[in-house]
């Protein structure tokens, strides 16, 4: 039987029927979600679509209940009309989780033959490198503090589509719990008290630029001797990953490395011109 066309009308809001989808699609949760994605994408430029959907549904039904809004189309005309609120929950949306030298495994093996191994190849003593989804600064400023170690220069880009936390990583200023994973010589090396915090001294902050950027959306910078993009891929749908794998590839020179996540390992790598140096790094040909 041939189906009808019908809009559906919810709150005043037309809004197209809905085919059978698979998890990952927001259409499986209704046209008032689908509505609500949409019009957060024209707020904000956040695909919601990218990101896995049944997280991201559980997780902002359960934003919407706090909040106490009781559907998804009400939900977004109260933040489109109030920036406050649009802004909090772009903050709620962005996983803002990091830590200084996250799995220390792996940043021995960077330190001791990624980054060797770049120099080496290069003949220089200077890496460009990217921190893609670097949240409040800790990855940066880990990798500042493992080139200053290293007697290595280099110019650190550190972007995240949460602007909160690039203003976190620009003022470079962290509680004694945050920095718990750092060595107490490098913190005594590479930090200063300011009050109850500990700044990041500026021969350190001088190497990172925090800039604000979306990976599913915006042009990636090129020439990066080295880009880490950690615990950020599991968020997206496979699409999504695909789409930002194959952009973080190309922003690499030739011989530049990607640093992955503990739980992101790439399959066919070569089917993004990369191939698997060591578990999680992996070098563009």
């Amino acid at each position: 039987m041939e189906e009808k066309t019908v809009k559906a009308k919810v709150h005043g809001v037309g809004i197209p029927p809905q085919k059978s989808a698979d998890e990952d699609s927001v259409t499986r949760y209704g046209p008032e979600y689908v509505y609500f994605c949409r019009k957060i994408r024209e707020l904000t430029g956040i695909n919601l679509e990218n990101y896995k959907g049944q997280q991201m549904h559980r997780r902002l039904e359960g934003y919407r209940v706090r909040h106490g809004f009781p559907d998804f189309v009400t939900f977004a005309k109260v933040v489109q009309k109030d920036p406050a609120k649009l802004s909090a929950l772009v903050d709620f949306l962005t996983i803002n989780v990091s830590e200084f030298f996250r799995n220390p495994e792996q940043w021995k093996i960077l330190r001791e033959k990624v980054i060797p191994g770049l120099l080496q190849e290069s003949g220089k003593r200077w890496l460009r490198a990217w921190s893609a989804g670097s949240s409040g600064g800790q990855e940066a400023y880990s990798l500042a503090i493992t080139l200053r170690e290293l007697s290595v220069q280099g110019s650190i880009l550190a972007t995240d589509i949460d602007e909160p936390s690039l203003a976190k990583g620009a003022r470079g200023k962290y509680s004694r719990d945050e920095l718990r994973n750092v060595p107490a010589s490098l913190v005594g090396k590479y930090f200063h008290p300011e009050g109850d915090l500990l700044a990041v001294n500026d021969d350190v902050k001088d190497m990172v630029t925090f800039r604000t950027h979306n990976l599913l959306s915006e042009d990636y910078p090129q020439g990066m001797d080295l880009v880490l993009c950690r615990n950020v891929l599991i968020y997206f749908t496979e699409e999504g990953k695909r789409h930002v794998i194959g952009k973080l590839a190309r922003s690499l020179r030739p011989g530049g490395v990607l640093f992955v996540g503990a739980t992101e390992a790439i399959f066919a790598p070569k089917n993004y011109g990369l191939s698997q140096m060591l578990p999680f790094f992996y070098s563009r040909g």
